[in-house]
């Protein structure tokens, strides 16, 4: 996944990866950019979940990379050999926000979403939630249109998969939708990034008071299985909260 701009600011020492005091689920997230995954050898090294990158904006809107826009050509073949290895799979799309107003906003949230519904085409009930990765950049828009291309997202996505998405951002990124806690009290769990810290700066007033779902701690972990750096993460708690069909996250 594409850093977020402030996650990486300290240094590479990594006190999350110490025993955690509270049950948490190692698993990582990975994209076109990891490229062949041998996800037996993921499975054996003790991941027991992946969120796995099925698109990238629409169609060349990539700010960054744009010509890796669209749909992730390697998502099929990691759901399917993910699931045969034993391990859990969520699919996740890294928005590129776009728009001049409102209705542009509204329009390009409703495209991506297209593409994002397409690319994954069905999940089943062990499978976790579909993800929104939203960080910059943001394409101009102002706060209440940035929460109007999320909120229009999420409900087209929620529509195709009966399930309510997780958020992926960060304390910086949320900080342009000014703090808002309306996605948290709404039932989206919190996929949080901070790397490189003993617990995550979580936005929104710990997420409405649930705090953290999923924690996305490093961006350098080295997984057998996998060439090159991978995004570790746990997940608090248990699988339940997460899952397809499931209800909303638990408050602390």
């Amino acid at each position: 996944m594409i850093a977020l701009a402030l996650a990486a600011a300290l240094a590479t020492a990594a006190p999350a990866a110490a025993a955690p005091s509270e049950r948490r689920i190692p698993g990582i997230d990975v994209s076109r950019f990891q490229a062949d995954i041998d996800w037996v050898k993921v499975a054996a090294a003790g991941k027991r979940f992946a969120f796995v990158q099925a698109s990238r904006g629409k169609r060349n809107d990539c700010a960054v990379k744009p010509d890796r826009c669209g749909p992730d050509e390697y998502y099929d073949l990691n759901y399917v050999e993910a699931k045969l290895a034993g391990v859990r799979v969520g699919p996740y799309h890294r928005a590129f926000v776009g728009g001049k107003g409102r209705r542009t906003a509204k329009l390009d949230a409703k495209r991506e979403a297209r593409v994002f519904i397409e690319s994954v085409g069905a999940l089943e009930g062990t499978d976790l939630r579909p993800a929104l990765d939203l960080e910059p950049p943001f394409g101009g828009l102002n706060s209440k249109q940035l929460r109007l291309w999320t909120r229009t997202w999420l409900r087209r996505v929620e529509r195709a998969f009966g399930a309510k998405p997780i958020i992926y951002t960060g304390a910086s990124s949320w900080a342009s939708l000014e703090q808002t806690a309306e996605f948290a009290l709404a039932g989206h769990p919190l996929w949080v990034a901070n790397w490189h810290v003993p617990s995550p700066s979580v936005p929104a007033s710990n997420w409405g008071g649930f705090g953290w779902s999923i924690w996305q701690w490093s961006s350098e972990g080295k997984v057998a299985g996998i060439n090159g750096n991978v995004d570790l993460d746990w997940l608090r708690g248990g699988f339940g909260p997460v899952s397809v069909g499931s209800a909303a996250p638990a408050r602390d």
